[in-house]
């Protein structure tokens, strides 16, 4: 054990001649990678020895082609983390991470988070977290939040949304996180998402934090439209639950922002957020559908509005808003409860745009009726209602023509968002009779054009596999269609008129 302590040791001595360097890492590295569980002291020696963290620092090793001892180190010390029994209950372990969770390169910030975070959620698992000794760990995740280049603001966030709660209430821990609201607007966001990430586990986290998601409010009274924009996308799980969403209602956030719709005339400068004003009410409509299309009128008389012209700046946020506001059942009944006109002029104005607008302006147009369109458990007769009266005013009747239209475009993304929208609509049954009205729909998803794209190829099979189980067609459809699944997606037809050339006399 001794002779093998005295290996490393004189390996980590070696770390301090440049010349030695790499040679000295890739022992190092080798010899871990082989043990299963190296001892200890050794992962320990490791995890604290000064000069291979600075191998980790590109700007150190600026001689050596490629930064070859950086990503040697890199792996090096994963392996360490990897062997290193990590007890968050340890008084140690903020010590034999502090190194890598400060060090100056990102990627070894993110490693030693990536370690935390998996045996954190190990934890979870088996549902015991267990109590940090001090704050510690948490000051030296929070810094990370600081960090101008890091790759891990997610996984820090992840980190603290674990560990945090344990120790919010502390007031060293409520200083730290005071200190994160004075730096620059990007800090500022990362730790609002943070809180947001905490209010919504409970309406005593969200009371621990109330103190930061104010200062999210505060900042749209901002002049810079960009940060009041990621404020509100920012703030919108806040409404995945009642105690979020009670607390917006408190401090009227949803009343303030709707008002700077209202107010674009007299204010020029907020028709530049309107668009991620749309975004926030229409996010937030998947959770509280009732409180934004019964309660913000002039919020959809505004999307309405957007919906009608033509301007390809606008269209696809307005198109994602309306989507938002129509996937849930809830949504779809209000909005036909409230807007029946409104709902169909739009729905009629999407068949137009399916004629005028780009082909990506257009895909995303398709991609939100699907978002409308899709469901995961059967829908009630009422949906189902809704929902065939308004494809009809997209579609111009009870056909499916305008999507063939743009089936039959160069564009491959395009004919795969107008299958895509197909096959949506045949989950229903009136969208399958839709498909069987339109003259050669079926015989082009029966058809097996060698040219087309496997993707678009296997989203025709599904069409047709939709098809085979439908009543709306005859037996004898039904067996061409059931061949044709059987057959499967990617089959290519035998040529039966090979011409062959008369054999002469041998």
């Amino acid at each position: 054990m001794e002779m093998e302590d005295n290996w490393w040791v004189t390996k980590l001595k070696a770390l301090e001649s440049k010349p030695q360097r790499l040679d000295a890492l890739t022992a190092m590295n080798s010899a871990i990678a082989k043990e299963a569980a190296l001892p200890r002291q050794i992962i320990e020696r490791l995890l604290t020895t000064d000069q291979l963290y600075d191998c980790a620092n590109p700007a150190a090793d600026s001689h050596v082609p490629k930064d070859q001892a950086v990503d040697v180190t890199l792996e090096l010390l994963c392996h360490c983390l990897d062997q290193l029994a990590m007890d968050t209950a340890d008084e140690q372990l903020s010590s034999l991470l502090r190194r890598g969770l400060t060090h100056s390169n990102p990627a070894l910030r993110a490693q030693v988070l990536a370690s935390l975070f998996k045996k954190l959620l190990r934890q979870l698992t088996v549902g015991q977290v267990l109590t940090l000794p001090n704050n510690e760990l948490i000051f030296l995740i929070l810094d990370e939040l600081k960090q101008p280049d890091t790759q891990s603001t997610s996984l820090a966030i992840n980190i603290l949304s674990i560990v945090l709660p344990q120790r919010i209430s502390n007031a060293d821990v409520q200083a730290k996180l005071v200190q994160l609201l004075k730096q620059n607007e990007i800090v500022r966001c990362r730790a609002y998402e943070l809180a947001v990430v905490l209010a919504k586990k409970s309406a005593t986290l969200l009371s621990d934090v109330t103190f930061i998601l104010d200062a999210a409010l505060s900042e749209l009274d901002n002049d810079d439209v960009l940060l009041q924009a990621s404020v509100m996308e920012l703030l919108v799980p806040l409404a995945e639950q009642n105690h979020g969403l009670s607390y917006m209602e408190r401090r009227r956030v949803l009343d303030i922002i709707s008002y700077r719709v209202q107010r674009v005339e007299e204010h020029p400068l907020d028709a530049l957020l309107v668009p991620s004003i749309m975004k926030f009410f229409g996010k937030i409509s998947v959770y509280q559908p009732l409180k934004i299309i019964g309660g913000y009128p002039h919020m959809l008389a505004c999307l309405f509005m957007q919906l009608q012209s033509e301007d390809e700046s606008i269209l696809p946020t307005a198109m994602d808003t309306l989507a938002n506001l129509a996937t849930t059942p809830q949504g779809k009944i209000l909005l036909n409860m409230h807007f029946s006109g409104a709902m169909e002029k739009s729905f009629k104005k999407y068949g137009s745009h399916t004629k005028k607008l780009s082909a990506h302006i257009k895909k995303r147009l398709l991609n939100s009726l699907d978002v409308i369109y899709d469901f995961k458990t059967p829908p009630a007769t009422e949906i189902i209602n809704i929902g065939k009266n308004w494809y009809e005013c997209f579609a111009g009747g009870a056909h499916a023509n305008i999507i063939m239209d743009l089936i039959n475009t160069p564009f491959p993304d395009l004919q795969m968002a107008a299958l895509s929208f197909l096959k949506t609509i045949c989950k229903y049954n009136w969208g399958i009779v839709a498909l069987k009205n339109t003259g050669g729909a079926v015989e082009f998803l029966l058809s097996r054009q060698k040219d087309l794209h496997r993707d678009i190829k296997y989203m025709k099979w599904q069409i047709m596999e939709i098809l085979s189980a439908s009543a709306e067609f005859s037996p004898t459809e039904t067996i061409r269609f059931t061949a044709y699944v059987n057959e499967g997606p990617y089959h290519v037809q035998a040529d039966l008129d090979v011409a062959t050339e008369p054999q002469g006399n041998a």
